[in-house]
């Protein structure tokens, strides 16, 4: 049985449960995956001339979450405030652990390094077709925790230009 119309559910309802999801997966959590996180929601914003809130009217999901990750952690302020100087706020983001149920609702994983590509395939390896290193070339986008802001500035932009590849190539619900 397939649901062909709206009705007994809601078509906003039934727009939320076949929504595309796109999580991005980095260590902790709190440094690259929310900066992901956070600019991929902007571009898919400004690509469909949407607010953040209305992502899921278009049947888009975009989360985050870390392989070594603890639950709560806000984003470091480093990146907090190079994604505020774009105009984008992550100050609410709260970490979480990647876990099996996030695994199993992504249709895109986008890591950070190759290690977490691995690290996810090793326990899961039928989603090698969704799992992909973020950089298109599969190299590693380094963790800036540390570094200071140069540091994070560099992983911003890495983390943007790979962005802005991997959107022009998305085929987007709602278009």
């Amino acid at each position: 049985p397939y649901v062909t119309r709206e009705g007994v559910v809601h078509a906003a309802s039934i727009l939320r449960m076949t929504a595309q999801v796109i999580l991005f997966v980095c260590t902790g959590n709190t440094c690259r995956s929310p900066m992901a996180e956070g600019m991929f929601r902007h571009l898919l914003c400004e690509r469909l001339k949407c607010g953040p809130e209305q992502l899921d009217d278009h049947g888009l999901i975009v989360a985050s979450a870390g392989i070594a990750a603890s639950y709560g952690m806000p984003a470091s302020p480093e990146s907090t405030e190079l994604m505020a100087d774009m105009g984008i706020d992550i100050r609410v983001h709260e970490s979480q652990p990647l876990t099996a149920r996030l695994l199993n609702h992504a249709d895109f994983v986008y890591t950070m390094t190759r290690g977490h590509r691995n690290a996810i395939l090793a326990q899961r390896p039928d989603l090698a077709d969704c799992v992909h290193v973020l950089a298109p070339d599969g190299s590693d986008v380094p963790d800036p925790i540390g570094g200071g802001m140069d540091e994070y500035r560099r992983c911003q932009h890495a983390i943007e230009s790979h962005l802005q590849q991997i959107i022009s190539r998305l085929s987007l619900p709602s278009e």
